[in-house]
């Protein structure tokens, strides 16, 4: 019986690895073209979800791409929200703008309600039908604030700027093409302690 044996042929690879900034900018072009998801490729929009529920809102999903949506719900109802808004969010911010609006067009139809001679509300289910409908606009307008709010925010994150900023906060490594290379830079760090 014959025995064959492979021969192994050893192969030593050099590579220079460089950090974000020190490639050229062709380099950097891939690596940004590479990396487009880096910062939104984990719940990015947990901060926002998490403002939201402060204000009483409960957002259910949402989608940038083309249905375009924002899905929410009050926790408890549209007064509670829109009094947490004017409480803690600033006086330009979209949510505010709206919540204020809300505030005007609610107070509107409560104050010019018709009254019967003893002060009494008339066709107080006709009013209650009204401020539903209020509410319901209230909450469609806080919907689209947080959709765009969710959409500058993802456009930010994307952006080549920020991209380059979180490339180079997390030292990644790459090869003179732009080519992401932290896995190669691990590797040799672990062959490294090993031997």
């Amino acid at each position: 019986m014959k025995t064959h044996f492979k021969t192994c042929a050893m192969k030593t690879i050099q590579l220079n690895l460089y950090h974000f900034s020190e490639l050229n900018e062709r380099a950097q072009k891939k690596a940004l073209a590479d990396n487009q998801d880096f910062n939104v490729n984990n719940n990015w929009w947990d901060w926002i979800y998490d403002d939201a529920e402060e204000a009483g809102l409960k957002i259910t999903g949402f989608d940038l791409d083309r249905a375009c949506y924002c899905n929410a719900q009050f926790i408890h109802d549209a007064i509670y929200t829109a009094t947490q808004v004017r409480l803690n969010h600033g006086e330009k911010t979209e949510t505010m703008q709206v919540t204020t609006a809300f505030w005007e067009r609610r107070d509107h139809a409560v104050n010019t309600w018709r009254r019967d001679e003893i002060g009494e509300f008339e066709n107080a289910e006709e009013l209650d039908t009204t401020l539903d409908s209020i509410e319901e606009d209230y909450l469609k307008a806080m919907s689209l604030a947080y959709l765009r709010l969710l959409d500058k925010v993802y456009d930010e994150l994307t952006s080549d700027e920020a991209i380059a900023e979180s490339l180079t906060a997390n030292e990644y490594w790459f090869t003179a093409d732009g080519s992401t290379a932290n896995r190669l830079d691990k590797l040799a760090e672990e062959l490294t302690q090993q031997n």
